[in-house]
Formats: structure tokens, sequence, C-alpha cells
């Protein structure tokens, strides 16, 4: 990772704290859909939509040894983050550009995103990346944030500790070492 990279992670964190109605509301729906996982209702996204986000976020990251987006809900973050700190302009490219993707999918694939492999899925983002498709940037950002900060992420993905102690700028990992959460 470079210094801007960085200092966009630092800045993406920095800005989560700013929006702190999203991540009560993003608490009330994940108790409200404990029991009943597929109850949840998009509160800007179609429930389509919903659907599509949750494949793509499985996509940027999927699982591995530890849950992928999906399993930590990420799909249901980025909506109401996009519902409650985006403009009307930001969230009309983010439901265009999620349109496109799929859109783009069915003109490689024959099929859409959902129906698509997981292999014709990365294949399709990575074209697109590397393209610099502005919403697969801001997928992409938005994915990260959302794992990172989710449950799921901070204790299975990342290296955590409840409550850390003395503020360490600098901490050198060992060879296969988990970033950390806290520290």
């Amino acid at each position: 990772m470079d210094r801007r990279q960085s200092l966009i992670a630092v800045s993406a964190l920095a800005g989560h704290a700013l929006f702190p109605e999203v991540l009560k509301r993003f608490g009330e729906v994940q108790a409200a859909t404990a029991e009943a996982p597929n109850s949840w209702q998009p509160e800007l996204l179609s429930v389509a939509q919903g659907q599509l986000l949750a494949e793509m976020v499985d996509t940027v990251i999927p699982e591995t040894d530890t849950p992928g987006a999906k399993a930590a809900r990420v799909h249901v973050f980025i909506d109401l983050l996009l519902k409650h700190c985006r403009s009307a302009t930001e969230q009309d490219a983010f439901l265009k550009g999620l349109a496109a993707v799929d859109t783009r999918c069915r003109g490689f694939h024959t099929v859409g995103f959902i129906e698509a492999s997981p292999v014709s899925r990365e294949e399709l983002l990575r074209r697109l990346d590397a393209d610099g498709d502005p919403f697969v940037r801001t997928l992409k950002q938005l994915a990260a944030l959302g794992y990172c900060t989710s449950q799921v992420g901070a204790t299975q993905a990342l290296a955590y500790v409840a409550v850390p102690g003395e503020y360490e700028a600098c901490v050198d990992l060992k060879a296969g070492q988990k970033s950390w959460a806290t520290r």
C-alpha cells in the first residue's frame, strides 16, 4: 500500500466517525434481521438492487478462511450510507453504476451479474476497474470500509483487541499476521 492509498483509507475511517446515525441504524437492522436474514428491506435500493449489491460486494471481498462481505452484511451498510450520507446526485450515480455493471455483464457473459459464475464476476469487475470505471472504484472503497468496520471484518479478518492499550503509530507485523483493527 502506498502513501496515497494509506491516506485514503485513513480518511475513510475518520469519515466513518462522522455518520453515527448510519452505524446506529446498521446495528438496528442487523439485530432485526438476525433471526430472519431474508427480511432485510433496503432503504434506498430496491430489493433486486440490494441482492445485486450483495453479490457485487461478495465478489470484491469473497469468503475465504474468513466470512465474506455478504456475510458481514456490507450491502446493508452501503444502502444505509448512500441513503443517509450521500447527495441525491451521488445516489443516482451509484444506482446507474450498479445497473451498468449488470448490463455489461449481460454483454460479456450473456447473463446478469447474479447469474454469472464467481470467476466471470471477478473478471468483469477487474476489467472495469482496469478501465478506470468510477463506480467500481467507489464500490471497492465502500465494501472495504463496510467490511473493515463490521464486527465480522474487525474480529475475524483483522487482528482485534477489544480494549486496546496505548497508541502505537507503527507496529511491525510478522509474516502472515493479520492487520490490526484496533491497536
